[in-house]
């Protein structure tokens, strides 16, 4: 193309990107990953929070893009001036807008070319599709194509990405941007070899025709290298001519999905450019002087911008009110803003007059099949291949870069798991090889054959495939083949939640099966029930979502019984988990008359030994310590430790929960420095077994800074929390169950290691975290609040936390009941509060209330009530000390 003058257009992005550059400075300290997560949590003036990604902000102070909107813009000043220890004016503010606008619009802006000396001749060859009946500009995609046309070291721009995501569209818009500036611009087919050839051998006839010389005399021959006999010799003659020509060129190969079919064909030249659209993103397309240019979907206001335009288009539309934006965000969400999928409803809706409602229910029906949804008959917007048809192109030629196969059997394995986060490590297990019928490097290469031709998106850790492809490759697998192929990815998913020590996300597998369970739920019940369904209600408990637990495993134990009568093994087991989560919840006594009950049937339906016997008598033994009496938990706990270890090993999961719990029990009936010795103990042979990174490591460590503590040492202990905080956001993320009660617990410790007003703040945020990942009444996020109240009023005003515990009371006692040792344990926060705040007598008649009721549910040796005894003695020898 011809040169590009942009030294004046750069101007105002420039000023942009330096001023964010300078913004950056003032926090040097601070990496990217803190800062963007700063200011997503920035709450603009219209109460909205915008997200802000890391590489984001990477990418605009490097003046490699610019941000969307403006309000991007605004958190992350405001989240530097706030760090900083200012806040963002409205007159900085505005000065902000003003430089953002004019790198956005600069952006924008069509590249102005420089003036030629003489004037160039124009040829356009080929035919682009044309633009869809609601194009979609997509200005961020735009503007880095046209950018890299501009680069003078770029020679070819790849638009790579899924067949339907808009990447001719794109290509298209470019092609005719580029247009005006004269020279050669051509459009041409690489779907096949014979296309590649015919059309560069119609771009050659044209070119030999003379269109692009200098003016000539009337009757001029025809090119002087010639015409050319075949197609064959005129698309070597055009790759000749663009290597030399000082014309400028365009070439634009549409749909390049086998580079074999470009071999000896790729457009090179000085004075050219040229776009490739295609599937892969392989080596093979990798060529030097190559800019990639990523085309996904699209983003959620683009989708319904897209479908409220299109479906304007429809003259039956008129006569009614326009579908609101909000039933067109569930349909585009639905879609996964798949723009083929897009296109094709938008055009069922107007063909067939289906509401927008009427077909998300349809959609929403795995029954419906996508051939029927996404009819040929509705066509796409300028693209001849449907949503049910446009991955097996793609399919089939992944298959020859695999042994043969496995890159189907793997696609289809794949479309029965989550659309997104899929570990790697899954698709390797023993179970899902043996379905694939590869070893691991052979899955590796099937795995990357699917990548290479967009099917799949694999990051060497993860695995993703949109949702509608996962669809249409269910639909394409055979009825006798779905309870097999269910069954294999059941397999694969226990095994890799077995393992100790793969270090796998187990909430990635969990949204696994729960794909799983909507794509295939029947086939998981052929044989019986299948084990990997015991693990939904054990992970929900694990992060804290105690009532969703009870209600998933009620549904389970309502199957079961319905399946497999009242005497089987897996009733058995699902009644016991449901009867956990009733004593999670709040009442342990009838969870522990349950217990009793289910673990008398499963000792002599299944044996003393059996291991879902041993772990129903693990979750009766717990109860008793809900209620108040670890030292009868205790007594229940050792020997089932004994039997354990000799029935199951000592490394087996139950194992080491008795452990746990035995320790535990031990600090809890008031010996804090057996327990710290136990847990000590355990988190270093966790340590030397698994790693100090393991999820069971870190988490044992944060049951050790609790008894550091307890023995007396707080400092070690708040030294001990930030070392299991740091391992459990690395493993589990900051909103956990397990990482949120590590940080309320680091908070806690930070208090009595002389530090409340840090306490307080630290408590702050994880009750807001605690709130919004749990709930407000869940009772993790009701002991966050408690402490809070409590903290709040040792650090700064003794009456406010007063009045904030007595709120807290009556929502406790409604969870709890009114002698629950939670609810106990609010009131003697209240008592302390009191005697803190000068009313002694009122506080010594409270806590001996208080002692009174321990005493009546805890027992004289429970660590709360010596607690409280020593306490309330204390009060009563010296009444004036505070």
């Amino acid at each position: 193309m011809a040169e590009r003058s942009h030294d004046q257009d750069s101007v105002p992005r420039i000023a942009f990107t330096a001023a964010l550059a300078q913004l950056r400075r003032r926090l040097p300290d601070v990496s990217d990953e803190v800062l963007a997560r700063r200011a997503s949590g920035i709450a603009l003036p219209s109460g909205r929070r915008i997200a802000v990604n890391a590489r984001r902000i990477g990418e605009w102070i490097n003046g490699r893009s610019v941000p969307r909107d403006f309000e991007q813009v605004h958190a992350l000043v405001q989240a530097v001036e706030t760090a900083a220890g200012g806040s963002a004016t409205g007159q900085s503010l505005q000065r902000w807008r003003q430089l953002w606008r004019a790198a956005h619009e600069q952006q924008r802006a069509p590249a102005r070319t420089a003036p030629a000396a003489e004037p160039v001749a124009e040829l356009v060859v080929g035919r682009p599709p044309s633009d869809a009946a609601s194009l979609r500009e997509r200005p961020e995609l735009a503007a880095a194509i046209d950018g890299a046309l501009r680069d003078d070291a770029v020679r070819q721009v790849l638009l790579t990405g899924p067949g339907g995501s808009g990447k001719s569209q794109l290509a298209a818009a470019a092609f005719h941007r580029a247009r005006g500036s004269g020279g050669l611009f051509a459009w041409v087919s690489a779907s096949s070899r014979q296309s590649l050839l015919a059309g560069y051998a119609r771009v050659w006839r044209a070119v030999s025709g003379g269109a692009l010389d200098r003016p000539a005399a009337a009757g001029r021959a025809a090119h002087p290298d010639g015409y050319g006999h075949d197609e064959e010799t005129q698309a070597d003659l055009l790759v000749a001519w663009l290597r030399t020509t000082p014309q400028p060129w365009l070439v634009v190969l549409d749909d390049a999905d086998d580079p074999a079919d470009l071999d000896g064909l790729w457009p090179i030249g000085e004075h050219g450019r040229s776009i490739v659209t295609t599937r892969r993103r392989d080596a093979m397309v990798l060529r030097p002087a190559a800019r990639v240019v990523r085309v996904g979907m699209f983003t959620g206001p683009e989708s319904v911008d897209y479908l409220r335009n299109r479906l304007s288009l429809d003259p039956a539309a008129g006569h009614g009110a326009p579908p609101p934006d909000g039933e067109l965000a569930g349909l585009a969400a639905a879609l996964g803003h798949f723009p083929l999928a897009l296109s094709q409803a938008a055009a069922f809706l107007i063909d067939t007059g289906t509401g927008v409602a009427a077909y998300r229910r349809l959609l929403d029906d795995e029954r419906e099949r996508l051939a029927d949804l996404f009819p040929p008959s509705s066509p796409a917007d300028g693209h001849d291949r449907t949503v049910a048809s446009t991955w097996q192109l793609a399919a089939q030629r992944a298959a020859a870069l695999a042994k043969p196969g496995t890159a189907q059997r793997l696609l289809e394995l794949v479309s029965l798991l989550a659309p997104e986060g899929v570990p790697q490590e899954l698709l390797l297990t023993g179970a899902a090889r043996a379905r694939i019928g590869a070893d691991r490097r052979e899955a590796l290469a099937a795995l990357r054959a699917l990548h290479r031709l967009s099917l799949l998106t694999h990051d060497t850790a993860t695995v993703a495939m949109h949702a509608l492809v996962q669809r249409a490759v269910r639909e394409s697998v055979p009825d006798a083949e779905l309870p097999g192929l269910a069954r294999a990815a059941a397999d694969a998913l226990d095994e890799a939640w077995a393992a100790p020590d793969t270090g796998l996300p187990v909430a990635a597998l969990y949204d696994s099966l729960l794909a799983l369970r909507r794509a295939a739920g029947e086939q998981l019940w052929h044989g019986g029930m299948h084990p990997v369904l015991r693990r939904l209600g054990e992970h929900l408990m694990a992060v804290g979502r105690t009532a969703a637990a009870r209600d998933d495993v009620e549904g389970l134990l309502q199957q079961a019984r319905a399946r497999l009568g009242d005497g089987h093994r897996d009733v058995i087991f699902l009644a016991a988990q449901r009867a956990q989560a009733v004593g999670e919840l709040g009442d342990p006594a009838a969870a522990h008359t349950e217990l009793t009950r289910l673990r008398g049937e499963a000792e002599r339906l299944l044996g003393a030994d059996d291991p879902d016997t041993l772990w129903i008598r693990l979750h009766e033994g717990l109860q008793p310590f809900e209620l108040g009496a670890p030292a009868t938990t205790l007594a229940d706990m050792v020997p089932l430790l004994a039997q354990a270890t000799a029935v199951l090993g000592d490394d087996h999961p139950l194992t080491l929960s008795a452990r746990r719990y035995v320790a535990l029990c031990h600090g809890m009936s008031g010996d804090p420095a057996l327990a710290r010795d136990g847990f000590r103990a355990l988190a270093d042979e966790l340590a030397r077994r698994r790693g100090p990174a393991h999820p069971d490591t870190v988490s044992t460590l944060s049951d050790l800074g609790r008894w550091i503590g307890e023995a007396g040492d707080a400092e070690l202990a708040v030294r001990t929390y930030q070392r299991a905080v740091e391992g459990l956001v690395a493993v589990h993320g900051p909103l956990h169950h397990d990482t949120l009660t590590a940080r309320h617990n680091l908070a806690y410790w930070r208090g009595l290691a002389g530090q409340p007003a840090a306490a307080v703040e630290e408590f702050g945020v994880a009750t807001q975290d605690a709130e919004r990942a749990l709930g407000p009444r869940h009772p993790t996020t009701l002991t966050f609040r408690t402490n809070l109240a409590y903290w709040t009023g040792l650090a700064d005003d003794p009456a406010a936390g007063m009045a904030a515990l007595a709120e807290l009371q009556a929502v406790v006692e409604q969870v709890f009941g009114p002698t629950h040792p939670r609810a106990l344990r609010t009131r003697q926060l209240h008592a302390q509060l009191r005697h803190r705040g000068g009313d002694v007598t009122g506080a010594v008649g409270e806590l001996t209330a208080v002692l009174a009721d321990m005493r009546a549910v805890q027992t004289d040796d429970h660590l709360r009530t010596t607690e409280v005894a020593q306490l309330l003695a204390s009060w009563t020898q010296s009444p004036a000390q505070g």
